[in-house]
């Protein structure tokens, strides 16, 4: 009896250690009592705003194929236990490059379910030799579930990703490097317009539900040459989420069958879908499943892009500014349960440390705002006011070429849910300081 006692001891002892080495309490010390958020509110007051007015606007796009192998494993879903098994529809990267001859800026997005890191710091480091500094580079993916991995590392990774592949990260840098040097060598004098579409048809909310807030709102950027050629650059917040994870083949999901419609419209020479407000907003329910779902919701939005064409009006600017305002964080949260997290070195060990920021851009009387994160919907509605007052239209999209987790109301912080608790890495309160972030960086390129 006495040895079962000493064995019981040190078992429990052992998990004790663990257990103190793994884990620790929830912090949720005050906002305003933070060392994080103190510095940053001094870097607000601080921003330094790149370009201006110059002497014409060119704008050029172009976009390449990511090329699949037999070894590429779909990101979406959690861990796939094989490859992909066919290629249901092509991926892309798309660059829209625009310069006012004072200031440039590329626009970049990808058929992935996010912006991957490993591939963003490999782009930035190339294009930086052809003149784009990292507040000149907008990244953002279209969010689908159904797309090419093997673009991140760790064990995170591979869960999120499937695992680590060298040759899908170097092509899909090598795919954005080439699509934005087209870009730029075609660019030519345009103008840009700017339309905002109800589609509140398409879109629920996924945590709540009907009742609660959506952001429904197509957002479209429109770009016409002196020739006539003519691009449209979408923002949407309904995640692609259409095809299912038994479905393991790859796929762009609606949004890009969404651009595809549109370009073989003869409407538009080019389209480009970026990732809207889409944490907390699915597609609404249409009677239909996998890629008879996508491709319904695609149709349908497409077709209300195209009946409100003959409204939406171009015109001259030659306004560029941009900045890119690196972000402080809480130290990461991963909650195991309301009280219990990670330790943050356990996090950093799984996830990888990343250094994040936030991009703010002004194309004439539009402000693009890029999150390193699935930006709730439900937050949009009061940068959107800032804004408005200001005259301005914005465009928020997530997956900036950082990631974060989730951004969500911080009322729904303790809500036992996937986005609020599990993917709510860095809160508390990062609703209201990623709102006061947007805030202020609306403000500083829109005055």
């Amino acid at each position: 009896m006495k040895k079962l006692v000493k064995i019981l001891t040190w078992f429990i002892g052992i998990l004790a250690v663990i257990a103190i080495t793994l884990l620790t309490f929830t912090d949720n010390k005050p906002l305003e009592e933070t060392g994080y958020y103190t510095k940053t509110r001094s870097q607000l007051n601080k921003l330094r705003i790149n370009g201006g007015f110059g002497t014409t606007l060119k704008a050029g796009w172009s976009k390449e194929t990511i090329n699949t192998n037999a070894e590429t494993y779909i990101a979406g879903y959690g861990v796939r236990e094989n490859p992909a098994s066919a290629l249901h529809d092509s991926i892309y990267v798309r660059a829209i490059v625009l310069d006012n001859g004072q200031q440039k800026v590329a626009m970049i997005t990808m058929d992935l379910l996010i912006a991957p890191p490993l591939v963003s710091a490999q782009v930035i480091t190339a294009l930086a030799k052809l003149g784009f500094g990292r507040e000149q580079l907008y990244f953002s993916a279209t969010h689908t579930h159904s797309s090419a991995g093997g673009w991140a590392g760790g064990l995170a990774g591979r869960a999120i990703a499937g695992p680590r592949n060298d040759q899908m990260i170097q092509t899909i840098a090598d795919a954005i490097i080439r699509s934005v040097k087209k870009a730029s060598s075609s660019a030519s004098v345009c103008k840009i317009g700017f339309q905002k579409i109800n589609a509140r048809d398409y879109i629920t909310n996924r945590l709540f539900g009907e009742s609660a807030i959506e952001d429904p709102y197509l957002r479209i950027m429109k770009i016409e040459k002196a020739n006539k050629e003519s691009a449209l650059i979408l923002t949407y917040a309904a995640h692609p989420t259409d095809i299912p994870k038994a479905d393991n083949r790859i796929s762009a999901d609606y949004p890009g069958m969404l651009v595809s419609n549109l370009e073989k419209s003869g409407l538009y020479n080019f389209a480009a879908f970026f990732a809207g407000a889409v944490g907390s907003m699915r597609p609404a329910d249409n009677g239909k499943d996998g890629y008879e779902r996508a491709e319904l919701i695609a149709d349908n939005l497409a077709n209300m892009i195209k009946s409100g064409s003959s409204s939406l009006k171009t015109d001259t600017t030659s306004l560029l500014r941009t900045i890119y305002f690196p972000l402080a964080l809480h130290e990461p949260q991963l909650r195991l349960t309301k009280h219990i997290r990670l330790r943050p070195w356990v996090f950093n060990w799984l996830m990888g440390k990343q250094e994040v920021g936030i991009n703010a851009l002004r194309i004439g009387d539009m402000v693009w705002i890029g999150t390193p994160c699935d930006y709730s919907g439900m937050l949009y509605w009061s940068p959107d006011s800032v804004a408005e007052k200001m005259g301005k239209n914005l465009i928020i999209t997530s997956f900036n070429g950082g990631y974060v987790g989730y951004i969500t109301p911080d009322r729904y912080y303790d809500t036992p849910k996937m986005e609020t608790q599990e993917m709510n890495w860095f809160g508390p309160y990062n609703g209201r300081y990623f709102g006061e972030v947007i805030d202020g960086l609306v403000w500083g390129v829109g005055r």
